[in-house]
């Protein structure tokens, strides 16, 4: 049935919303980036101390939408997105005066804690209006932005350091998390159409829930292709700012512009995701995504033990890994919720946990390896390149 006017602009609302929900959550992680190393002399750390500030966020965004997919089906969608950008608005407040690393740790926890209702929320509201490959379509190009967000994140963070100081990153967030909060405040539609009658918040039965989805060989199969495969992402984020700033003596200003490159790879890929899901499906673009990310992986370690080291052994294999990544992602993410349609919210949240736990138990293990050399950042990624091609095999291709 071909589309009307007024619904494809619905459609294109729901997704600048979706979109603006993104960028809140995912831009959050990288940004301050480049100013890592002058927040570590900021307050005399190490590099390891200020890492910390990058994997609480990715953990206390993994914890949380444990919380939000749950409380949307239970009282509404709007409202748990409302709930996560209010505290998300306060963690950025907080981080702006923060007078010690360990509240600006605690103020990066909020954050997380708050922004990651967005993405968790907003792929149950997909599913509430649309079918599994509509929604992966749909979700394909609000991946543009997922991908974008992160790697544009970095270069604006880079000029607020350079002109302003480590601070100003924090406040430009808070003008950022406003934004969004009012925009969603005033247009995006409650979905939820069979909000859960009762008094309260029935916590055992989202938890008994939670063991039945861990039980489905396809939704942990979705789940941790795509978990693997944002693990590449956020390893290279976490450590590209002390190998390209810190080993090659790039400007933080200029690191932006180098981050920035695989975002036109992610664009390329999130366009062709949304073009070909149509003939060819969930399963075979994650196939070939997985496979992009897994060669990518090992040609980052090839070229680093031949060559030395420089600025493109980096930029260009994990261009590579955000290919794959915009093309495999959309379809395990809405594949994985698609398999309990009745329970989008808490399925989404268990997805979203999934993704963003294993993330950050990777970006601490990078921090803790950290040597003064590439290497740890290199070998995790190639590491979790395998994975994400592994569990494609184990659990999804076997699920018969």
């Amino acid at each position: 049935m071909t589309e009307s006017k007024e619904d494809k602009k619905k459609v294109a609302l729901l997704v600048i919303l979706l979109s603006g929900l993104m960028v809140v959550a995912y831009s959050s992680i990288g940004i301050y980036t480049p100013a890592m190393p002058a927040i570590a002399d900021y307050f005399d750390i190490t590099s390891t101390e200020v890492q910390l500030t990058f994997s609480i966020y990715i953990l206390a965004f993994a914890f949380g939408q444990l919380i939000y997919g749950p409380l949307s089906d239970r009282y509404g969608r709007r409202p748990a997105i409302f709930l996560g950008l209010f505290i998300y608005v306060i963690g950025s407040i907080l981080a702006t005066f923060s007078s010690s690393i360990e509240v600006l740790i605690f103020a990066r926890g909020l954050q997380g804690l708050g922004g990651c209702s967005g993405p968790v929320v907003g792929r149950a509201i997909l599913r509430d209006l649309f079918n599994r490959e509509r929604s992966a379509i749909i979700l394909s190009y609000v991946s543009m932005v997922m991908g974008a967000a992160p790697a544009f994140a970095p270069l604006i963070g880079g000029y607020l350091q350079v002109s302003y100081n480590w601070q100003s990153i924090f406040l430009f967030l808070i003008v950022i998390g406003l934004i969004v909060l009012i925009s969603n405040l005033l247009y995006l539609k409650e979905s939820n159409a069979s909000k859960a009658e009762g008094n309260g918040f029935d916590l055992t039965n989202y938890l008994n829930n939670y063991f039945i989805f861990m039980k489905s060989r396809i939704f942990i199969g979705y789940s941790l292709t795509a978990s693997f495969a944002m693990s590449m992402v956020f390893v290279y984020s976490s450590g590209a700012p002390f190998i390209l700033i810190s080993l090659l003596g790039i400007a933080p200003d200029v690191y932006g512009w180098y981050i920035l490159l695989p975002t036109f790879t992610n664009f390329i890929g999130a366009y062709f995701a949304a073009r070909l899901l149509p003939t060819y499906g969930v399963d075979k673009l994650i196939f070939f995504g997985s496979l992009v990310v897994m060669i990518c992986g090992g040609l980052m370690s090839i070229l680093s033990l031949f060559l030395q080291l420089s600025v493109w052994i980096i930029i260009l294999p994990m261009c590579g890994v955000m290919f794959g990544l915009s093309i495999l992602y959309p379809s395990s993410a809405q594949g994985a919720v698609s398999v309990f349609p009745n329970k989008a919210g808490a399925a989404s949240s268990l997805n979203g946990f999934l993704h963003m736990f294993i993330a950050s138990g990777m970006v601490l293990f990078v921090g803790f390896l950290f040597n003064g050399t590439q290497w740890p950042l290199i070998l995790l990624i190639l590491f979790n390149g395998f994975m994400t091609f592994l569990s494609l095999i184990l659990f999804i291709f076997r699920k018969n």
